[in-house]
C-alpha cells in the first residue's frame, strides 16, 4: 500500500449514513460502513462463517473489518487435519498471514479490526473502518455454511469426483462493490442536492470461492447455488466523510 493510514473502528447494529460528498484536502477522513442483513438461511444448525474486508481496485489488501472468530483462529469443531481452507478461501488468500486481533492498533495499515462468534440475529449488523478519503475501494463480504449440501455438491459425492466438497457442501459466496471516496466539487450549495446525500452501494454476488480452498480466485458457480445465496439477504456499503 502507498502511504495509507487506516484507523479501524467497529460497530454492530443498524447504521445510518448521512452526508457523503464534499470538497476538502487530501487529509480528509471518513467512515466506510458495511451492513449485512441476515437471510433465510443465516442460522441453520449453526451460524455461518463470514468475513468483511477492503481491497484496492488492483486487488491489494487494505483491511479486514470483521471475520468470525472460528475462521480467524481456525478452531473447527468438524474438520480434517488440514482444517477448513474452503470455508473462506478468498478472504484467507487476500489477508494472507496477517494476524487478526481482538483489539486493533490504530494507524497501522493492514491491522484487522475485530473477531467474534457469529452474531445470532435477524437484524442488520454493521462493521466500520475509518479511512482517508480520495481513493477507490472494493468492498467484499464472503460467507459460507459448512454441511450446506445440494444437488450440485451432494453429501455422498466421492472424493475423486469434481462434485466432492468434504464438509463444505456449497462453496462460499463472495459479494462485492466498488466505493469511490474521491472528493468532488459540487456545483450547488443546496444541501438537499444529490451530491450531499449519503452514498449507499449494494454489494452483489461476484462469484464463489474454491470449493476445496485450493486458491483465492472467484469461480463462476453462482448458477449452481441454492441455499448458499440466501444466507445473506442484503449487503450494503456506505461512505461518510468526517464532518
Amino acid at each position: 500500500m502507498k502511504n495509507k493510514r487506516i484507523i479501524p473502528a467497529v460497530i454492530a447494529g443498524l447504521f445510518v449514513c448521512a452526508a457523503a460528498l464534499y470538497a476538502s484536502d487530501s487529509k480528509t477522513t471518513g467512515t466506510l460502513t458495511v451492513s449485512i442483513t441476515p437471510g433465510k438461511y443465516w442460522k441453520t444448525k449453526r451460524g455461518p462463517q463470514f468475513a468483511v474486508w477492503i481491497e484496492e481496485t488492483d486487488g491489494t489488501y487494505v483491511a479486514t473489518l470483521y471475520v468470525t472468530q472460528r475462521a480467524a483462529e481456525k478452531n473447527w469443531l468438524f474438520a480434517p487435519g488440514a482444517g477448513r481452507p474452503e470455508s473462506l478461501p478468498v478472504w484467507y488468500h487476500a489477508a494472507g498471514s496477517r494476524p487478526v486481533s481482538m483489539t486493533p492498533e490504530q494507524d497501522k495499515p493492514g491491522t484487522d479490526a475485530v473477531t467474534s462468534a457469529t452474531p445470532v440475529t435477524s437484524d442488520a449488523i454493521a462493521y466500520s473502518v475509518r479511512l482517508y478519503a480520495g481513493e477507490v475501494y472494493v468492498v467484499k463480504v464472503e460467507v459460507n455454511h459448512s454441511f450446506d449440501y445440494n444437488a450440485s455438491w451432494p453429501e455422498k459425492a466421492k472424493k475423486n469426483s469434481t462434485r466432492y466438497s468434504g464438509v463444505n457442501g456449497q462453496p462460499s459466496v463472495v459479494y462485492a462493490a466498488t466505493v469511490n471516496t474521491r472528493l468532488r466539487e459540487t456545483e450547488t450549495d443546496d444541501a438537499a442536492a444529490p451530491e450531499h446525500n449519503g452514498i449507499r452501494t449494494e454489494l452483489i454476488p461476484a462469484g464463489t470461492g474454491s470449493v476445496t480452498g485450493s486458491d483465492g480466485a472467484l469461480h463462476n458457480d453462482l448458477g449452481l447455488l441454492t441455499t448458499a445465496l440466501q444466507i445473506i439477504a442484503k449487503a450494503e456499503a456506505c461512505w461518510s466523510p468526517a464532518e
